[in-house]
């Protein structure tokens, strides 16, 4: 009965650690995994997006509740810098480069002799935006659209123009993923570009082609100009996708070597960036489809080889971020796999080190008895034996679970 009473103390203690160890560890994870899930739920469109955690964008769309449509409003991010627009007008023999203060005056360089594009850098200045819509004839709504830098990528079909929503990802100066929304315009020999903020953006390749005198670009319409920018952009898509398969080699290799509770949140925010990236780059690939069917006299038939190039690239694209997609939500199976197995070790290391000290418990607990006549206790060199006989099973104990890879 008494040796029964050692072996369930000792079971007792050996429940406790695991128990103690148990908590802190599982139920502290399972904590911050729920913790995560719900504030996941609030996710709301990131307009700057860091690849490691993103940042919450503020909507101006309350401050426009209650105004009749066509109302210009900006509805983006406040800049402090005043608009800029740049005039870049090119043919087979010249590139003239300007800077200037008006849309009205932009307009100006427009001819027949030469392919303008009109990029303007920031869309505060809504005199300037009326400016434009005067002068190219586009409906208030249209305006409207344009200033709204949340609206979802789109084609507009016009009679005498082609106007193109569009999302624009690059890697900004701080290493963030920016996602700039951009304006599109058409005409006849003119591509106007605008451009939410004043600063970096993926067309430096686009402008050193057209200062080449060499390049293609220089012999070809404002079609060709309007799929040269739209290039431009889809290429950057590749980069930005780049960098998440980096994120998630680097992720699933940290999990597969020693996987800690902070990868979770880690996988959690590629899973945001997943699923904003893709509000973008579907729409842009119907985008590109419906702009390589269509027939209008601003495009021409070779431009639409071009064209078609294009929204097989932007196929690509999409499916390469569904699998981008899948491999997340696989790495989120792999992750509490490997958490499990690391448990699983370290109940395993728990249960050797508390079956190793059974039999010492037991050998103890039967001398530590307060019997009268134990003829044991009066050898000499009983303690020492006890003692070596209780290291030795130990240590035989030891090299038996080494040998069995236990340990």
């Amino acid at each position: 009965m008494f040796l029964f009473f050692i072996f369930d103390c000792d079971v007792f203690f050996f429940d406790c650690v695991v128990n103690c160890f148990y908590k802190c560890d599982i139920f502290q994870f399972q904590k911050q995994f729920l913790l995560l899930f719900y504030r996941n739920k609030t996710r709301v469109m990131t307009k700057k997006m860091n690849l490691r955690a993103g940042k919450k964008r503020k909507s101006n769309k309350i401050k426009k509740v209650g105004m009749p449509p066509g109302t210009l409003m900006y509805m983006g991010d406040k800049q402090e810098k005043p608009i800029t627009i740049d005039v870049l007008s090119f043919n087979d023999n010249l590139v003239k480069l300007q800077q200037i203060n008006s849309i009205s005056e932009a307009f100006s360089f427009v001819s027949e002799e030469s392919v303008t594009w009109i990029n303007v850098n920031g869309l505060t200045d809504i005199g300037q935006i009326n400016e434009m819509g005067n002068f190219t004839q586009l409906h208030s709504l249209l305006l409207e659209d344009i200033l709204d830098t949340e609206h979802r990528p789109k084609l507009e079909i016009l009679d005498d123009n082609l106007l193109i929503i569009i999302k624009m990802l690059y890697e900004g100066k701080d290493g963030q993923l920016v996602v700039e929304h951009l304006a599109l315009l058409l005409g006849q020999n003119y591509v106007i570009s605008l451009q939410e903020v004043e600063g970096e953006d993926v067309f430096s390749v686009l402008r050193k082609r057209i200062q080449n005198e060499n390049n293609t670009i220089r012999k070809r319409k404002s079609d060709y100009l309007l799929y040269g920018l739209l290039d431009a952009i889809v290429d950057n898509y590749f980069l930005v996708l780049d960098k998440i398969s980096e994120q998630i080699q680097q992720i699933e290799h940290q999990i597969l070597a020693n996987p800690q509770e902070e990868m979770i949140f880690q996988i959690q925010n590629l899973k945001k960036e997943a699923i904003a990236l893709r509000k973008t780059i579907h729409p842009t690939r119907e985008l590109v489809s419906k702009l390589e069917k269509l027939e209008h006299p601003l495009i021409s038939s070779e431009t639409h080889l071009f064209l078609k190039d294009l929204y097989e690239h932007s196929i690509h694209i999409s499916e390469t971020l569904e699998s981008y997609r899948d491999m997340l939500w696989g790495l989120t199976d792999t992750f509490m796999g490997a958490m499990s197995n690391k448990m699983n070790n370290v109940m395993r290391l728990l249960t050797l080190i508390s079956t190793i000290f059974i039999p010492l418990t037991f050998i103890a607990g039967v001398y530590g008895m307060n019997f009268k006549y134990m003829p044991e206790l009066e050898y000499q060199w009983a303690y020492p034996v006890v003692l070596i006989t209780m290291f030795l099973i130990g240590a035989m104990m030891f090299l038996y679970f080494k040998s069995k890879k236990w340990l």
